[in-house]
């Protein structure tokens, strides 16, 4: 079983020293839990020295460790790209990351559509089984709306949804996709090298 501890340590290290989310072999969690198990019986079923059963102890207790680090290191930074309204390469997920990462999003999306309401004025019904109500202010109300500058952008990589500054969803995109973008969305993607801006003559 030596081959499936050094394939997790191989991969810790990566996702630990990289600031982007690491691409995962197919199916890599599974085999990781596996062996984990197999380790278990293998100390159960033992029948030989003391010293042999310390060994796995230190191994399953090694293996837990980068499991557990390696899984709270992806999970952060899946979180922390949504809330930065920054892209994650889909590839690089897992299925069970991808389900997360949509239902973060929806729940983020919800979070920040309840605060500009609030700041706008307008009243949150909560529900508990539902997203939330709006009630609209009396058309004597104005509100300010807050200016946000925009750049158009063509895209040099895929993309998929991400939420603007402005609170608003675009994408998903394909290659040579043009947009336009809240600026500080645009100027991350530009930096990452996913877009190039496009200069309009004024």
């Amino acid at each position: 079983m030596t081959e499936y501890y050094y394939l997790l340590l191989d991969y810790w290290k990566k996702e630990k020293n990289n600031k982007d989310i690491q691409p995962l072999p197919e199916g890599f969690f599974d085999q990781i839990s596996g062996y984990s198990k197999r380790l278990k019986e293998e100390k159960r079923k033992s029948d030989s020295s003391l010293l042999v059963d310390k060994i796995i102890d230190k191994e399953k207790l090694h293996v837990d460790s980068m499991i557990n680090h390696l899984w709270e290191l992806r999970l952060e930074k899946i979180v922390k790209a949504e809330l930065d309204g920054n892209s994650v390469e889909p590839l690089n997920l897992t299925n069970d990351e991808k389900k997360f990462q949509v239902d973060l999003r929806r729940l983020i999306a919800s979070h920040n559509q309840s605060l500009k309401h609030l700041l706008i004025g307008r009243e949150i019904i909560k529900d508990t089984f539902s997203p939330p109500v709006y009630q609209p202010v009396t058309p004597s109300v104005k509100v300010e709306k807050q200016e946000i500058n925009y750049k158009v952008v063509r895209f040099l990589q895929a993309l998929p949804a991400i939420m603007g500054i402005d609170l608003k969803t675009y994408g998903p995109f394909k290659i040579e996709d043009v947009a336009t973008l809240p600026a500080q969305n645009a100027e991350n993607l530009i930096r990452k090298g996913i877009a190039k801006v496009v200069e309009i003559d004024q």
